[in-house]
Parts: structure tokens; sequence; C-alpha cells
């Protein structure tokens, strides 16, 4: 299943994409630059060379015309070697005189003035007069050998142009990741930052965009603080000043029960069941929201707990580990609304299992034999208790007990059964076994 984490975009990938992207299309683009511009400079350098390799021939050549063999078109005598430039004296009527040994033995070209020129798609050629007479000198290059000098040229330009935009690409992104490090360390210590342990303060940030937020952050924990500081001291004081009326109102209807009459004992046993069920109510509202509200663990013989529930006319039995690792306080007010619930129900038995789990958890479960949960409404209330969506969804007794299980670090999750109620409590891990 994906969280909402993974299905919202992330700004590191979408920097990191586009970074990419640009850096690539850069790359490309400079490339293609650098191949046309690349492949220009190459021609005009070829030219260049061509044509002043052909004024060095004019030099020499014409320095020994006399006893050059101006007839028959063959070449001068040379070592058989490979010939990127080649060189033609040709007469008047297009007639080759004198050539070098790879030059053909047609004309490389029939022009009369100096000047570049081809000869189809093989030789590239520069001519110029050779003599009063007008014969004429041409100097060619192969096309396939300049067309291989431009491509290679122009392709390790282009190809160092872009391995480069590919590596500055991943540096750039490498770069991002770096940046975008403080964001997520903020993220992470937002996760831990609990405002209700001043000794554990939200780290600071270290980069100056987020400091606004690193403040808001800051601010709004210890709005929340105050006003929760507020609330849990609303219910102490609310609990403390009805917990001792309570306590007579109950004594005093015990008392009046003894002494009234046949006929009134209904009223005042249902009187009394009512004014106990809220005093364990009270209770369980003032052990929660005591001061600070933390976990205090210890060993607690789970026989002994169950004995001090207040439960008349419920029989509760205590199965599996004798002890466990808890609040004894907080899981007795659990305890107490559950079974309360429970009683409301139409439970008449009830059995409290406690086991250790083999990851070092400990469960404590609650199952009676009352009317149960139906399967929709005990989905619907599972739903509720795990989002913490308790108003307008869940009772008081499911509420505390969830409460009381998420401050030892666990949940209360509502089992199946086929008959009655069961309830779990996960109580965190402990050490007990």
């Amino acid at each position: 299943m994906k969280t909402p984490v993974d299905v919202l975009p992330s700004i590191r990938r979408r920097l990191s994409r586009v970074l990419m992207v640009v850096s690539i299309a850069w790359g490309i683009a400079v490339s293609a630059t650098v191949w046309f511009a690349v492949r220009h400079e190459v021609d005009e350098l070829l030219d260049n060379t061509l044509q002043e390799s052909a004024e060095i021939l004019f030099g020499l050549l014409s320095f020994n015309a006399s006893q050059l063999p101006l007839h028959g078109g063959g070449s001068l005598p040379a070592p058989l070697h490979e010939e990127n430039t080649v060189w033609q004296i040709v007469s008047p009527d297009h007639e080759v005189l004198l050539r070098s040994h790879r030059a053909p033995m047609q004309a490389l070209a029939d022009r009369r003035t100096a000047g570049l020129s081809s000869l189809g798609d093989k030789w590239h050629v520069y001519s110029l007069p050779f003599d009063a007479s007008g014969r004429m000198l041409c100097v060619a290059q192969a096309t396939d050998e300049r067309q291989e000098a431009r491509l290679d040229a122009a392709g390790f330009a282009a190809s160092g142009a872009l391995i480069v935009g590919v590596l500055c690409a991943f540096l750039l992104r490498w770069r991002v990741r770096r940046e975008l490090e403080p964001i997520t360390a903020l993220s992470q210590a937002v996760t831990q930052f609990d405002p209700l342990r001043p000794e554990y303060p939200l780290e600071e940030s270290t980069r100056a965009e987020l400091m606004p937020m690193h403040t808001a952050i800051t601010e709004l924990g210890a709005r929340l603080a105050r006003q929760l500081a507020n609330e849990r001291a609303f219910s102490a004081h609310a609990a403390h000043a009805l917990r001792t009326p309570l306590a007579g109102m109950v004594a005093q209807l015990a008392v009046a029960q003894r002494i009234s009459p046949p006929e009134a004992q209904p009223q005042l046993q249902r009187a009394r069941e009512a004014a106990d069920r809220l005093r364990r109510v009270v209770t369980a509202l003032l052990t929660l929201f005591r001061a600070g509200g933390d976990v205090e663990r210890q060993p607690v013989a789970m026989a002994d707990l169950m004995a001090q529930l207040p439960f008349e006319r419920l029989a509760i039995t205590a199965n599996g580990d004798t002890h466990a690792q808890v609040d004894p306080d907080l899981l007795a007010a659990a305890l107490m609304n559950l079974l309360d619930n429970s009683m409301r129900h139409g439970a008449t038995q009830a059995r409290v299992d406690t086991r250790h789990e083999s990851d070092g958890r400990t469960v404590v479960s609650v199952r009676d034999n009352g009317s149960g949960i139906p399967e929709v409404e005990r989905t619907r209330l599972q739903a509720a208790l795990d989002a913490q969506q308790y108003e307008d969804h869940t009772g008081l007794g499911l509420m505390l007990a969830d409460l009381v299980a998420r401050a030892h670090g666990g949940r209360l999750h509502l089992r199946p059964a086929s008959a009655g109620g069961s309830i779990e409590i996960d109580l965190g891990i402990t050490s007990a076994r």
C-alpha cells in the first residue's frame, strides 16, 4: 500500500530530473554547435592547407620546370606511400602532362584562374597558372579524406562536450541532494520533536531558508504544549472536584440501600451503580490526565491488579503471565473502562489474559460473554481508533483505553469474536518475560 509520501511528488527527484534533462539538452545543443563550428573550421583549415601546398609545389616545380618531363602524362618517380594530397600539371587542352603517382589520369580541373573547385564527390582541387603558356597546376585532396578529418575533429569535440555535460548533470544532481539534506534532516527532527519535553528541543536548522519553518514549528509546539497543559490541569482539577463528592454519594447510597424498604431497593441499586460507574470514570480521567502524563513502568502482579478493580456483578478471572512491566495506574484505568463497557453490554463474566510476544511486546486481552460488537461496527470503530478520530466515533471507554495503550507505545485492537467481545491492549515493548 502506497503512503502519501510515495504518492506526492518529490522536490529532490523533480529537481534532479530537471537538472538532468537541462544538462543533457545543453550538452546536445553544445555538441551540435561544436560539430558545425569544427566542421567549418576544419574545412577552412584544409582549404588553406591545400592552397599553401599548391603554392609550395608551384615554387618547387617552376624552379625546375626546364628539367621536368612535361609530356605523356607520366608521374615523377617516388617511393610508394599513402598520398593524401595529389597534383597535376595540365595543358591548355586539359591533357595531363605530369602528375604525382596517385593522381588520376584525367584532369582534375578545367579552369584557367586560381581558385578552389571540386571534381564530382571525389576530389577537392585548388588550381593556379603554372606558366605563361596556359598550363595549370592542380593540387587536390580526396573528398573522403577531408570528410574523415571533419568527422574525427567534430566527433571528438562534440563527444567531449556531451560527456562534460553529462558529468556536470551528475555533479549538479549530487549537489542538489546535498543541499536538500537539511530539509530531510528537519523533517526527521520534526517527527521526533515532542513539545511536551523541553529538554529535547527541535534541532537548529543549518540553512537560513529553513529558519522561518523551524521557528514556526517551535512556536506551534509551544502553543500546543500550553494548550495541553491547560487541558490536563482542567481535567485534573475537575476530577479532583468530582471524586470526593462521588465517593460520599456512593457511600450514602450504600447506607440508604441497607435501611430502605424492599420496594425502594431497585431504584437505589441503579443509582448506586450509576454513581459507582461515574466514580470509576472520574478516577480514570484523573489517572490519565495527571500532571505530565508520563508512563511509569514497574513490575505489576496482574492478579493483584485485577483484585483491586471494584466490580461486584462481574466475575473477573486473570490468566496467562502473572507479571507485566507496565504503569499500574494507567492500566487499571483502561481495564476499568473496558470492563464497565462489558457490563453495560450484558456481560456477567470477563477474562483478562496477559501474554508477552516474541518481539518483547506485552499484550493484555479482555474477553467477555456480553453481546459483543457487530462486525461492521467493529471495523468502523477500529478504523477510528487507528486514526485517533475519537470524536463522534468512539465512546469514552475505548478512547481512554486507546490513549493508555498509545502512552505505553502500543495500540488498542478490537478482535473478531464468535461470541462476546474481545479487545487487546498492546502495551508496547517491555523487558518482562
